[in-house]
């Protein structure tokens, strides 16, 4: 949870498939390039290095802060270039109905002007890419452009 002073991107979003299945997408990373990025290292546990790589972009490293197996992970989550010291990023998963809730959190940004576009980036961000990984679980569709990057 962010502390006071702090600003947070919260989203939920229902994705027709097993909470297992949305799981895997959100660890492992033969799925991660399915949605996410275009290259992907890590392990599944904590305190473990993980790196997500985009061609003609940038390569992001940071470490597992937390896995609860089959329900989240956290991420110390910093951006090459960028001061994003820290914020956390957590992608939680809860069975619904038929379906599973994707809980996505990106939260320690500070509350100063100098965060403004980073904390509006993370929420423009994190609602493409969940609603990517949406698609791709549901449909076999990667809705991310080939112009991109």
């Amino acid at each position: 949870m962010a502390a006071t002073g702090t600003r947070s991107v919260s989203h939920q979003y229902f994705v027709r498939a097993s909470p297992a299945r949305v799981f895997e997408a959100i660890t492992d990373p033969r799925m991660l390039v399915t949605w996410l990025a275009d290259r992907a290292e890590g392990t599944d546990r904590k305190g473990a290095r993980y790196s997500l790589g985009w061609d003609g972009g940038p390569t992001h490293t940071g470490t597992i802060l937390d896995l609860a197996p089959g329900k989240s992970v956290t991420f110390a989550w910093s951006w090459p270039g960028v001061d994003l010291q820290g914020t956390e990023f957590k992608l939680s998963v809860e069975p619904k109905d038929d379906g599973a809730l994707l809980v996505v959190e990106h939260s320690g940004f500070p509350k100063d002007e100098k965060w403004t576009d980073l904390y509006g980036g993370a929420e423009w961000g994190w609602t493409y890419f969940a609603l990517n990984l949406k698609s791709v679980l549901e449909n076999g569709h990667d809705l991310r452009s080939r112009l991109d990057g």
